[in-house]
C-alpha cells in the first residue's frame, strides 16, 4: 500500500476554498480546480519516497494490477480519480472514443504537434468516459435534451432567433437537425454574434422573471409541468450568467439545447464518449478512464477544436445522464458504469468494503480510517488517498469516516 501525494491543477473555473478545506490546507487565493489521484503520465501521484505511481506500476505491473487487469489493459492503471472543485462553468466539451483517440493522436504525432502544445487536442490514445459523484449540490449541463422540449423552452424566450431554432427542431430528424443547428451556431462570430448574445441575455432574464412569478402564483398541487417549466427557469438563469462571462462565445447558445442536471449529494451522473457537457458548480469525486483527451467548443480561453468536436459528438437526444447505483445500501453505494475501466464505491466506515483484488484507490472523504491487509496497516485521514496493489489481497477498512474507492470492473 502506498500513501499518495497528489497534484492540484489550477484552472480559472476552480474554487479557491473547496480543495483547501478538503485537504486541510490554507487557501492560496488562487482557484484550485482538480486534485489528480492516479498514474496518468500528465500528472501522476507520487509515493512518499519520491517515485511516481506510473513508474512504480510499469516496474511491477502484475504485482500491482493483477493478471486480469494486465491482460485487458496492459501495464497501466486504467482509471484516474479526481476531486473536482467547480466554482465557474467548465468548458463546453466532449471526450472521444478509443478508436477516435487513436486516430487523432496518431494524426497529431505525424504532424509534429508536441504533446505539450496548447493547440494539441489529443494527449493520449484512450477514451475518456467519466462518472461524477456529488459531495455537495452539483450542477451541470449534459447531453442534448429532447428536441420537442427544447423547442418549448426556446419559444419562451419570445425571440425571432429562438423561434427559428425551435421551428427547425420540430421539423426534422433530431440527430441531423441538432448537428446542423450546432454547426451553424458555432460558426457565428463578430458583431452579429455579440448582438445576438445580448438579445438572448435580455430575453432570458425576462423569461426567467416570468417563470419565477408564475411559479409563485401557481398552486403547488395543480402545477402543470408543461406550463411551469422549472428547467427552463434554471436554463435562462444560467445563460444570463454565461453571457456575462463570455459575451462573444457562440458556445453559450449551444447550452440552451442541453439537459440541465442538478445532483444532490450522493447522486451521480455518467458521461460516455461523445456526450457534450459542461459542469457548472459543486464539489465531487470523479472517476474516469485514464485519459486527458478533451475536445472543446466554448466557454474557455483554452484551445477549441470545433471541427473535431462536431465529428465526435453524439447528437442523439437523451435524458439527463444520472446514473443509479448497482448497489444502494443504507451506508454505501456501488456504481458500475457500462465500461470495464472503472467502478466506484462510496460509503461509511465501518461498513463499506473494498474489492478483494485488482488495483484499488481509496480516498478518505471524512474522518480517520485504518487500512489493514495481510501485510501492513496504514492510517489515513480526510483528504488523503492510498493505492492498494493486487498482491496485497483483501483490504479491511476500520475507524470512523467516509471513503471513496476506485477499482476496475474485472
Amino acid at each position: 500500500m502506498f500513501v499518495l501525494r497528489n497534484a492540484i491543477r489550477e484552472y480559472a473555473w476552480g474554487s479557491s476554498t473547496h480543495l483547501p478545506r478538503f485537504l486541510g490546507t490554507e487557501p492560496t487565493g488562487d482557484p484550485q480546480a482538480e486534485l489528480w489521484i492516479g498514474a496518468h503520465d500528465g500528472d501522476p501521484s507520487y509515493l512518499p519516497d519520491g517515485r511516481a505511481l506510473n513508474d512504480v506500476i510499469a516496474a511491477a505491473p502484475r504485482e500491482l494490477l493483477g493478471q486480469a487487469v494486465l491482460d485487458t489493459f496492459g501495464p497501466r492503471l486504467p482509471y484516474l480519480m479526481k476531486v473536482l472543485a467547480v466554482a465557474e462553468p467548465l468548458s463546453l466539451q466532449v471526450h472521444p472514443s478509443t478508436s477516435r483517440a487513436r486516430i487523432g493522436f496518431a494524426r497529431e504525432d505525424a504532424a509534429g504537434v508536441p504533446l505539450d502544445a496548447p493547440h494539441r487536442s489529443y494527449q493520449d490514445t484512450s477514451h475518456k468516459p467519466e462518472l461524477i459523484y456529488a459531495l455537495t449540490r452539483f450542477e451541470g449541463m449534459a447531453g442534448f435534451r429532447d428536441t420537442e422540449k427544447s423547442a418549448q423552452i426556446l419559444r419562451l424566450l419570445d425571440l425571432p432567433w429562438a423561434d427559428d431554432v425551435a421551428h427547425r427542431l420540430e421539423s426534422g430528424p433530431a440527430f441531423q437537425t441538432l448537428r446542423a443547428i450546432v454547426t451553424d451556431v458555432l460558426a457565428r462570430s463578430g458583431p452579429d454574434l455579440e448582438r445576438l448574445l445580448a438579445d438572448v441575455q435580455r430575453a432570458a432574464r425576462h423569461a426567467e422573471e416570468r417563470g419565477h412569478r408564475e411559479e409563485m402564483r401557481a398552486n403547488p398541487v395543480r402545477v402543470d409541468p408543461a406550463r411551469i417549466n422549472r428547467e427552463a427557469t434554471r436554463v435562462f438563469a444560467m445563460v444570463g450568467k454565461l453571457i456575462d462571462a463570455y459575451p462573444a462565445d457562440p458556445g453559450v447558445l449551444v447550452t440552451l439545447l442541453l439537459n440541465h442536471v442538478v445532483l444532490a449529494p450522493g447522486e451521480a451522473m455518467f458521461l460516455d464518449a461523445g456526450v457534450i457537457h459542461a459542469y457548472v458548480s459543486g464539489l465531487g469525486v470523479e472517476i474516469m478512464a485514464s485519459s486527458d483527451n478533451v475536445l472543446r467548443a466554448g466557454l474557455t480561453p483554452k484551445h477549441k477544436d470545433v471541427p473535431e468536436l462536431l465529428s465526435v459528438t453524439n447528437f442523439t437526444p437523451m435524458p439527463g445522464p444520472q446514473w443509479l447505483p448497482a448497489v444502494n445500501a443504507p451506508h454505501h453505494c456501488h456504481l458500475e458504469p457500462p465500461v470495464p475501466d472503472f467502478a466506484l464505491t462510496v460509503g461509511d466506515v465501518p461498513g463499506v468494503t473494498a474489492p478483494a483484488s485488482g488495483p484499488r484507490t481509496i480516498v478518505v472523504l471524512d474522518g480517520e480510517v485504518e487500512l489493514l491487509t495481510g501485510h501492513e496497516t496504514l492510517a489515513a485521514s480526510r483528504g488523503q488517498s492510498v493505492f492498494v496493489g493486487d498482491a496485497e489481497g483483501p483490504v479491511r477498512i476500520v475507524g470512523a469516516g467516509r471513503v471513496a474507492i476506485g477499482g476496475v470492473q474485472l
